[in-house]
């Protein structure tokens, strides 16, 4: 099981719509210690408890603004607003030969975006019925549900205008109403055991008469790539180990201490609650430090021309015999031997 996150793009735009209306988002990301640093670095992730604490401040803030937990605008265009979050996942989806295939896709390669929730797709002899289910605390009076099938509808539509749909959901109302009606034919059934579209398998077989089969293989391919990548690593471990890397390639001093100083600046956190939160990803930031310095040194052994001693002291080793032991603890081999291998392979 892949661990849980969404997207720190999901954030973006929420919290610069909130930031221009006076709305003091650093200090909001800081009281659930968070920093911009988390939100605006590419195909950053936000864990999930993170990410249920966040989406029920902004949600409070959204209905104290908007009056309701999404704006309006979400509603009209969540296609292409979600597009312009996401466009790999919108992209495919709407470049697959069916309907059916785009809803498998989407299913398939909504973790772009998150997959803090899940998605179950329950085809039967007439109908499909496509449930969420939103695994957010009740407190967090979480709107993915309603986004999520509100997009899915709309993506579903562009193969075929005149598809009928049904969406259900658990609440007693749905904010902008007559919005959702005009999506989903005016069947906007309300008190549901699920949140739910409902539809006839009929539609499903819509096809899209601008199906390119080229550029779909390449979307997938591309998305099998970024998959590897961004669960590569737990979301706050990526985001040091980049700092980590800026900090030793800049030149800058490379203790330990002054690097640590350097991450917590950015991430603005303190060192205690940095050295807590990569805990909970079972890491340290000496291990990570470890790491990047092995990564970083194999590198420039192999494509710069800086000596053995410039590349020991850029990493901040004490001396040359310091940084060829903690090489060859690693490799077993030394730094000479690795760059000689390099040249002749």
């Amino acid at each position: 099981m892949l661990n849980r996150s969404v997207s720190n793009s999901i954030y973006r735009t929420s919290l610069n719509n909130l930031r221009q209306k006076g709305i003091d988002t650093d200090g909001l990301l800081g009281s659930l210690g968070l920093s911009p640093h988390e939100i605006e670095q590419p195909w950053g992730r936000i864990n999930e408890q993170h990410h249920y604490q966040l989406m029920e401040k902004i949600t409070l803030l959204n209905k104290s603004l908007y009056g309701s937990a999404l704006p309006e605008s979400i509603y009209i265009n969540s296609v292409e607003l979600s597009h312009a979050i996401c466009p790999e996942l919108i992209g495919l989806c709407l470049n697959e030969k069916t309907a059916e295939s785009a809803l498998w896709s989407f299913s398939e390669h909504r973790f772009l975006l998150g997959n803090c929730d899940d998605l179950f797709i329950e085809k039967g002899a007439f109908q499909t019925r496509i449930r969420y289910e939103n695994r957010a605390p009740q407190s967090a009076n979480n709107p993915s549900a309603i986004f999520n099938l509100v997009l899915l509808g709309g993506i579903l539509k562009s193969y075929s205008p005149a598809m009928n749909m049904q969406i259900a959901v658990t609440d007693s109302d749905i904010p902008h109403r007559s919005l959702v009606n005009d999506l989903f034919n005016k069947n906007c059934l309300l008190r549901q055991q699920d949140d739910a579209i409902i539809l006839d398998n009929r539609f499903l077989e819509s096809e899209n008469e601008s199906f390119n089969p080229l550029l779909n293989r390449l979307q997938k391919s591309h998305i099998g790539a970024l998959k590897k990548q961004i669960f590569r690593e737990p979301p706050l471990t990526a985001a040091v180990n980049k700092l980590i890397e800026q900090c030793y390639l800049s030149g800058q001093e490379a203790t330990a201490s002054s690097i640590m100083g350097r991450v917590c600046q950015q991430l603005r956190i303190s060192r205690w609650t940095l050295n807590r939160r990569l805990q909970l990803e079972s890491a340290t930031f000496t291990q990570l430090l470890n790491q990047q310095q092995l990564l970083i040194s194999m590198r420039l052994l192999r494509e710069s021309t800086l000596s053995i001693q410039e590349i020991g002291d850029r990493l901040g080793f004490s001396s040359h015999s310091v940084y060829s032991r903690f090489f060859k603890n690693h490799l077993q081999i030394s730094p000479m031997q690795y760059r000689e291998q390099g040249r002749h392979s």
